[in-house]
């Protein structure tokens, strides 16, 4: 097969970077700057990565640290499944959460509804869970950009495991991993939930999260003792992963907040502004606390004394830019607006960028990208992306070679030099062959990628 370099030499079809890279911004990348909307009050709804792009207008300041995306299944984003930690939960058991309220083919109202149930002796998920759930779907992440798929079971090191949620490792901290493999495996979902694959809720579900666990040391099926932790993935959750019903957390801005209410707010807020398009969100006091399962004061001051040293956190992180407190007009309830700030524009128009930019690469035809089958990435495409190979370069002769390549290089990588080789062939750039043009211009690419510290 052509390389970039034959005995020594350099391949005359090679180009500088600087110009493949230059065309590939021109191509791709793009840059929308439209107003951001009036107020809107809307409610939260689970939010996937395929919606629409949001008409927003980034500030030019700089965000105080770069951000890293981890994808999260959208459902249990917004279920309630975990609690801000607090004294006050330690003896509830259960909690319920509406979803959608609608009205059915004969006119009748109808109220979906998920409640969690905790198993007594463990309890309900609480933040030190969401911590660790966070970590865990970096682990997810690191999986699929490895090896393009998940197979079950998931390994879960915990000293990783812990490193990625920011925890000193100690006696505590094993412990509390246990703790979460249990709870994430006997909490219980029961009611609605949002299957992906139908584009709609399913009622009457009872399930988990995790089918199952195998902890480091316990018997494995084959009689010897895990080398680590073991995960089995709920079917649901790993088929609205598959249909790609995720929705980008920054780990990096999770891993800052202190307070678990913050932690619990960083989520809903996110998801109320998405859907309102970036419109401010208002919610009750009541509202917050039965989803929070907070105690519910009557004063003002004692809410603002509850609430506001969250809010605080949160507004110096620059996710909230202000909010406001006002009474209801029976006088027994506040309604919260919050005002996002310049860190929810910013991941907004980060996601839009990625994800118009992944699928321009990938067919060329960004009017297209939203028809592109959902969490592409999770697909064994081993066969496709050597078959478009094969397509683009027309060697034949050189299949194991660059089924090499699909093995080595991530599938975006290949997308790009794959475009970049068939528009060189129509201007007729290529002196050589195509094969040796692609296999040239992604290790260059790679290089480069490697260089800036790209992943």
């Amino acid at each position: 097969m052509d390389t970039t370099h034959t005995h020594n030499q350099p391949n005359p079809d090679a180009e500088r970077l600087s110009d493949i890279l230059a065309r590939m911004e021109a191509k791709f990348v793009t840059n929308p700057n439209d107003p951001v909307p009036a107020k809107q009050e809307l409610p939260v709804t689970p939010q996937p990565d395929d919606q629409p792009n949001l008409p927003l207008a980034v500030p030019n300041a700089a965000l105080p640290i770069s951000p890293e995306y981890i994808r999260s299944e959208a459902f249990l984003e917004v279920s309630g499944f975990f609690t801000p930690s607090s004294k006050r939960i330690e003896n509830i058991y259960t909690k319920e959460k509406k979803l959608k309220e609608y009205m059915d083919d004969q006119g009748n109202k109808k109220i979906l509804r998920t409640k969690i149930s905790a198993n007594h002796e463990l309890g309900l998920p609480v933040t030190s869970d969401l911590d660790y759930y966070r970590a865990f779907l970096k682990l997810c992440d690191e999986i699929v950009d490895r090896d393009g798929r998940f197979q079950m079971p998931v390994a879960v090191p915990s000293f990783r495991l812990a490193r990625y949620a920011g925890k000193q490792w100690s006696d505590k901290t094993h412990k509390e991993i246990r703790e979460w493999l249990k709870r994430m495996t006997l909490t219980g979902i029961e009611g609605a939930i949002y299957r992906a694959k139908k584009k709609n809720y399913d009622d009457g579900f009872v399930g988990t999260v995790f089918s199952q666990v195998i902890t480091k040391g316990d018997t494995m099926r084959n009689g010897k003792p895990a080398d680590t932790n073991y995960v089995w993935l709920a079917p649901w959750f790993l088929s609205n992963y598959y249909y790609r019903w995720t929705r980008p957390v920054d780990f990096t801005f999770y891993k800052q907040l202190r307070k678990p209410i913050a932690k619990s707010l960083y989520t809903l807020l996110e998801n109320g502004w998405y859907a309102g398009d970036g419109r401010p969100y208002s919610k009750s006091y009541k509202s917050i606390c039965d989803e929070f399962l907070l105690a519910h004061y009557q004063h003002l001051s004692k809410i603002k004394e509850q609430l506001d040293p969250s809010h605080s956190e949160l507004q110096k992180l620059q996710l909230i830019e202000t909010w406001e407190y006002r009474k209801t007009m029976n006088g027994l309830d506040y309604i919260i607006t919050y005002y996002p700030g310049q860190k929810f524009f910013y991941d907004q128009k980060q996601k839009d960028s990625r994800r118009d930019l992944a699928a321009q690469i990938d067919n060329g035809k960004p009017e297209e990208a939203h028809a592109t089958p959902p969490q592409l990435a999770l697909i064994d495409r081993t066969q496709m992306i050597l078959s478009d190979i094969l397509n683009t370069c027309g060697d034949h002769n050189n299949e194991s070679s660059y089924r090499k390549i699909v093995a080595t290089y991530s599938e975006p990588l290949i997308r790009t030099a794959l475009s970049e080789t068939r528009q060189a062939h129509l201007e007729g750039r290529i002196l050589k062959t195509k094969g040796a043009y692609f296999t040239d211009t992604l290790k260059r690419l790679s290089q480069f990628h490697e260089q800036r510290g790209v992943v």
